[in-house]
């Protein structure tokens, strides 16, 4: 069983996205909160079926919305944190240097 962390940048992205979408349209920050929440639940029973990066980094995606969601998983410890929460078109050197 593992257990699934956001660290403090990955909350962050969170947060703006949830913001950012309810400012769109109310109550499609709660629908993205929603499908985010649903990934996280997906990655948790299943870490290592995620798409791999390297080494221990793996990523997600969220179906209906364009963002990808960055953890890296210790399997001795058990652990999942979740580093970043970003925007397909966001450079990826942002989630690199978390």
């Amino acid at each position: 069983m593992f257990y699934l962390q956001l660290s403090e940048e990955a909350v962050a992205d969170y947060e703006e996205a949830v913001a950012w979408y309810e400012a769109q349209k109310p109550g499609l920050g709660a629908e993205f909160s929603a499908h985010l929440n649903a990934i996280f639940e997906q990655i948790e029973a299943e870490p290592t079926s995620q798409r791999f990066l390297y080494e221990n980094r793996r990523y997600a995606n969220l179906k209906r919305f364009p963002y990808k969601v960055f953890f890296l998983v210790d399997e001795s410890a058990g652990d999942i944190i979740v580093f970043a929460v970003l925007h397909e078109k966001r450079h990826p050197d942002i989630w690199k240097n978390r």
